[in-house]
């Protein structure tokens, strides 16, 4: 049977091992703040089990205590490790191609924005292509098609203007 320890003895405890302990746990972790919570974590599980009188040999107690502290510490970061693995594995795998109701709305839009094109003016559409599609230079239409840079311009922003009806374009 083991005797009830005192208030006074947790205090002489805490005293007599406070720093040791802390060294001890911090040569364990090297966090300061994750040994601060072990070490903090002990000494109420010391306290707890002093209160209700079952410590008997209480440097033995806090050194085991602190011992299950840090294992557990470990455990739950190795796990947490896993469960982000995990999380990269499955964006790893996770197919990048869009939805089918997405590749449904891309192309009924594409159909909408081929339908807008194909009913602007032809030299419109013509210096759209150029400059959108081709990626040609508003100076450079202009002498393509023989007509100025202010020229290609305008038709520039009447087929964007068109294309303003198209919701996402």
């Amino acid at each position: 049977m083991s005797t009830p320890v005192e208030p006074t003895d947790v205090a002489q405890l805490c005293a007599a091992h406070y720093r040791p302990l802390h060294a001890h746990v911090r040569r364990k972790l090297p966090q300061r703040s994750d040994a601060d919570d072990v070490v903090q974590e002990t000494w109420l599980r010391v306290v707890k089990v002093a209160a209700s009188g079952l410590l008997s040999n209480g440097r033995a107690y806090l050194y085991r205590v602190a011992h299950n502290l840090i294992a557990d510490h470990y455990r739950q970061r190795q796990r947490r490790r896993e469960e982000a693995l995990e999380d990269a594995q499955l964006h790893a795998i996770a197919d990048p191609a869009p939805l089918p109701e997405q590749r449904l709305l891309d192309a009924e839009q594409l159909r909408h924005l081929d339908a807008i094109i194909a009913a602007l003016p032809p030299r419109s559409r013509q210096v759209f292509l150029l400059a959108r599609v081709e990626q040609m230079a508003l100076a450079e239409i202009g002498r393509q098609l023989g007509i100025s840079r202010q020229t290609a311009h305008g038709h520039l922003l009447r087929a964007l203007v068109a294309l303003q009806q198209v919701p996402g374009a």
